[in-house]
């Protein structure tokens, strides 16, 4: 479950969270417009970094982390709003990764880890690799240093590595460490094979369950909203090019055929709103079933997203699978974010069995909202 400590700004009323979601909203359509990811997808610009600086700058990083180490303290709302932006224009950088790390730190770590690195986050100091999968093989310890192979999400030059070992969790900084990067479809983020051989933690995390759960919990709601923003953008996109594209002497949105197809795409879109947006008010109010529903969301929006983008290509006619038209990217994006945190039908299974868990302790189905 969330701790309050990450929710230090108090309430948000709905035109403070709208102000916000406009400001980020208009920098990102500047900064990583179309042309600007696919210059980076080319090698022709490092937006990655144009990115990640420009974040640091405006406070993005620390959106989530409690004033006093530097943050915001905007909490899930906050983040979710900033990962669905960034979701919206396909954005590069290790933003899920690193922020979901911040967010482990700030719900679970000790006051000394939150004191000595949420700051440095914060400021943009450092990014953070995590486990792909969190609940993936652990380092090897020897007594005083780690060893091992991880998988991660995150950049090629993360500066740190939050991996699980044993019953604890560990935070490596990674300066010459073995770091390669993984051929992956989705040329937006990247998947890093991590190897340390008898590297000193900087910091060992002892509530070695309670960062596994805020980090899961935290994952997932970012890949939701992420998702989310995605099928939403290239939705928009997909309507907008349909208006313009002719076939038969008529622009084929007007077919009836695919005002359906497009009229299931909006209807789509509705539902997947609501699951992130309950799952995120959820884990603002701190919740008990708050995993529960950051598990669901994660689960059904990703899927969610598979379809719509998949709908998008077909629905562009054949072009959308093509290196100059958008739809590919959020496509390759959205299959990124359906295996990342854990398989959902495994997702699945572990809400149905904390599901259990609470209903055991004399709350009905009813109360918790499902």
């Amino acid at each position: 479950m969330a701790t309050t400590g990450s929710e230090t700004a108090g309430p948000l009323d709905q035109a403070t969270l709208e102000a916000l979601r406009d400001g980020v909203a208009g920098v990102l359509a500047e900064q990583s417009s179309s042309l600007a990811v696919h210059a980076f997808i080319d090698g022709k610009r490092p937006l990655d970094r144009e990115l990640w600086s420009r974040a640091a700058s405006l406070g993005w990083l620390g959106f989530g982390i409690p004033e006093q180490y530097g943050g915001l303290g905007l909490g899930a709302r906050g983040l979710a709003i900033l990962h669905t932006e960034l979701g919206r224009q396909a954005a590069p950088g290790p933003y899920i990764a690193t922020l979901s790390a911040a967010q482990a730190i700030a719900d679970s770590g000790n006051e000394s880890a939150r004191q000595t690195w949420l700051p440095r986050i914060a400021a943009g100091e450092i990014s953070a690799a995590v486990p792909a999968t969190p609940g993936s093989a652990a380092l090897t310890w020897s007594g005083k240093t780690v060893s091992g192979t991880l998988r991660c999400l995150g950049a090629s030059d993360a500066n740190v590595v939050l991996a699980p070992m044993d019953d604890t969790w560990v935070l490596v900084e990674l300066a010459g460490a073995e770091v390669t990067a993984t051929a992956m479809w989705d040329r937006t983020r990247e998947v890093v094979d991590i190897r340390l051989h008898q590297a000193k933690p900087a910091l060992v995390l002892e509530d070695g369950a309670g960062i596994s759960a805020a980090l899961t919990r935290a994952m997932a709601l970012a890949v939701a909203a992420d998702s989310s923003g995605g099928a939403r953008s290239i939705t928009e996109r997909t309507i907008a090019y349909m208006k313009s594209r002719e076939q038969f002497g008529q622009p084929i949105a007007g077919f009836q055929a695919l005002k359906h197809r497009a009229a299931d795409l909006v209807t789509k879109l509705a539902v997947v709103d609501e699951m992130v947006a309950h799952a995120v008010e959820r884990t603002a109010a701190d919740e008990a079933e708050a995993d529960i529903w950051a598990m669901l969301a994660k689960a059904e929006v990703t899927e969610a997203a598979v379809f719509i983008t998949t709908d998008c290509v077909q629905l562009h006619g054949g072009v959308g699978f093509t290196w100059d038209f958008d739809p590919h990217i959020f496509l390759k994006r959205a299959r990124l974010n359906e295996v990342l945190v854990m398989g959902n039908p495994m997702l699945r299974d572990q809400a149905a069995a904390e599901l259990a868990v609470v209903t055991k302790s004399g709350r009905s189905a009813l109360e918790l909202g499902l």
